[in-house]
């Protein structure tokens, strides 16, 4: 089968995985449920792992673990897919306090105001950690949420999209492979964004074509760091802790409203278009082979 069919076929299997369960959750008015909300959009995600499964399952015979891009063979790029959220986060808040966007809160001040909102009247049992608040809450999200997402990631998203997409269309050249995929990756994310707020719950129509924009910039770096770590855990490593300290970067400002919201307004806008510019100054230098 040509490569253009499987991937018709991945996509309609992905997509009717994934907008099922998003707009039958949304149908039965779990939208409305915090709790069922979080279960509905985390199944959703593994629509693009279930559709990977079946297709190598169909089409690759004798190579399934290669098309999915499952190697465990750590190199220094999974330490750089690990560290370059960070720096991707950090720089989020960074522009969007430079350009007037709001200015920078302590995380311990915006932690023990979270908690005071979840929580009335809990905040001053914590007065005796409250210096240390934001460290702990940092640190959870780099080593628990970090590996907590990668694990869940890599088997949900990433073994679709940098997994077996990337080994189906990576050989078309890597801008094409990564616009590509960002542009189709974006638009899977259409009916969680529009339907239940996902990332713009104030700007959902508008959240869903800015959102394409966000997976196109995103996507780039993501394969860049597939290639280099040669599998799709590096992937996987980044998406985690990209997603682990997302809600962090909320925490950091004062009015984080849109456009302004954290690593989805414009400041991460601007941070991803550097890494972007990045990634392609050293793929003129070094380009990867696809791998």
């Amino acid at each position: 089968m040509s490569t253009t069919k499987k991937s018709i076929v991945f996509f309609a299997i992905a997509f009717a995985i994934s907008w099922a369960i998003v707009i039958g959750g949304w149908a039965i008015g779990w939208h409305q449920n915090p709790n069922m909300m979080t279960l509905v959009l985390a199944g959703s995600m593994f629509g693009p792992s279930i559709a990977a499964f079946i297709c190598v399952m169909a089409f690759e015979k004798g190579r399934r673990s290669e098309a999915l891009g499952l190697r465990f063979k750590p190199n220094l790029w999974w330490l750089a897919a690990y560290a370059a959220p960070v720096m991707i986060c950090a720089a989020s808040v960074a522009f969007t306090v430079a350009f007037g966007g709001g200015t920078y809160v302590d995380l311990n001040v915006s932690v023990l105001a979270m908690i005071e909102q979840v929580q009335p009247g809990q905040s001053a049992a914590l007065q005796g950690i409250a210096p240390y608040l934001g460290l702990i809450v940092l640190a959870q999200a780099l080593i628990l949420g970090a590996l907590i997402n990668t694990v869940i990631l890599t088997f949900s998203e990433e073994l679709g999209w940098r997994g077996y997409l990337h080994d189906l269309w990576r050989g078309a050249g890597f801008w094409r492979a990564s616009l590509g995929t960002g542009v189709i990756w974006g638009i899977w994310h259409a009916p969680a964004i529009y339907l239940f707020g996902l990332n713009y719950p104030d700007n959902r129509a508008l959240g869903v074509g800015l959102f394409i924009a966000f997976c196109v910039l995103l996507s780039p770096i993501l394969t860049f760091l597939r290639d280099r770590g040669a599998s799709v855990w590096a992937a996987g490593v980044f998406h985690g802790t990209f997603n682990a300290l997302g809600a962090l970067t909320l925490l950091s400002l004062s009015t984080p409203t849109f456009p302004w919201n954290g690593v989805v307004g414009i400041g991460g806008f601007i941070a991803l278009a550097i890494g972007v510019a990045i990634v392609a100054l050293l793929q003129r230098q070094a380009p990867a082979a696809a791998a």
